[in-house]
């Protein structure tokens, strides 16, 4: 039973081409009726799922997760202060969100490669209002134009140092995350539970650590924005492989 990473896992962060090994992957996993979600902190596309098909993954029905599937149950449509890049705003506002920076109820934070400090300026501001906040995930770096960027988790965390305050996350790692992810893979089979669960990411920080907190097997792919184990606590991983590819050769062999 697996959670599959995307970026950097089954597409190619430099082009958004399938990885080697990808597409027959998720074919083997079908063939195999194994048990799988496809989990994202993917927010500039609400149609991705079908970007992913389009691109040749055969991802069947109700394996699918990103940060909108848990946003909704959290926050309810209202006007809120939203900082992230155009396409995240544009999905906010077809979920029916209002932005509005006067008068918010909440404050959603996204992915963006191009923050100002005006910016962080601004979210302190709305942050001393007490209102709710949000992060839509919390990655630590994300890889983009073969550049490393601050991800989300890095922002966060640079505003606490700035000002003292909660924040829930609707994305990866968080808890709820997690249970809507495993929520999903018990309707393939309602005995799963974290354990059963391996989760295969190129993301240790932003993916893994909370998994294996949560008892589930972590395999590291360096296919993605890591290309070493240089600085990693190995300890923490059940498996290392170069790519999908090479995990799917592993799997093939042991069923």
């Amino acid at each position: 039973m697996f959670f599959l990473d995307v970026q950097g896992t089954l597409l190619s962060d430099k082009d958004k081409t399938l990885i080697s090994g990808a597409k027959e992957l998720i074919s083997f996993l079908n063939l195999q009726n194994i048990p799988y979600i496809i989990i994202t902190n993917n927010t500039k596309k609400l149609d991705f799922l079908q970007i992913l098909r389009q691109k040749g993954l055969a991802i069947k029905d109700n394996a699918y997760i990103d940060p909108f599937c848990v946003l909704k149950d959290l926050l309810k449509p209202c006007k809120i202060a939203a900082f992230g890049a155009i396409e995240f705003l544009q999905n906010l506002e077809i979920l029916g969100y209002k932005i509005d920076f006067n008068h918010p109820e909440a404050l959603l934070i996204s992915s963006y490669d191009d923050f100002k400090f005006k910016d962080f300026a601004s979210m302190i501001e709305l942050i001393k209002k007490d209102i709710k906040v949000i992060a839509m995930h919390e990655t630590s770096i994300y890889k983009k134009d073969n550049r490393l960027y601050p991800g989300i988790g890095s922002i966060m965390a640079m505003l606490k140092n700035a000002i003292n305050f909660k924040y829930e996350v609707v994305g990866k790692p968080s808890l709820s995350f997690y249970k809507e992810a495993l929520r999903l893979i018990q309707k393939q089979n309602q005995k799963i539970s974290f354990k059963d669960v391996c989760i295969i990411s190129d993301d240790f920080i932003g993916d893994l650590v909370k998994a294996k907190s949560l008892n589930m097997k972590c395999i590291l792919v360096l296919s993605g924005k890591i290309s070493d184990t240089k600085g990693i606590n190995i300890n923490l991983l059940d498996k290392i492989y170069p790519s999908v590819l090479e995990f799917l050769e592993d799997l093939k062999c042991k069923i």
